[in-house]
């Protein structure tokens, strides 16, 4: 693993950081039936139990069109099962946050 070692100035002092360089994980699909999640560019997922059921939902938002998907939690909080999606809504309208 490669370190870093970097010198930081701050208001004239000299401030040395040595460290190691950062390591990633292989990344996690997150599964709507048997299909992976893809909301498109920039996708901002959180777990929320948005509906009050005590059981982490998937809430996602999504670049394109502003919208926010909404993942029902069908399964278990330690082991989700999501199957389809609703954009979320308030008094009755869907959710449209400004994009691009």
């Amino acid at each position: 693993m490669k370190r870093i070692f970097a010198i930081l100035i701050v208001s004239g002092l000299v401030i040395a950081l040595h460290g190691q360089a950062p390591s990633f994980k292989t990344p996690v699909y997150i599964f709507d039936g048997a299909t992976a999640i893809d909301v498109g560019l920039y996708g901002s997922p959180f777990s929320y139990d948005w509906n009050g059921d005590n059981k982490k939902d998937l809430i996602v938002g999504q670049f394109d069109m502003g919208m926010v998907r909404f993942y029902e939690n069908v399964g278990e909080n330690n082991d989700p099962v999501f199957f389809g999606n609703t954009f979320l809504q308030a008094n009755g309208a869907t959710i449209q946050l400004p994009y691009g």
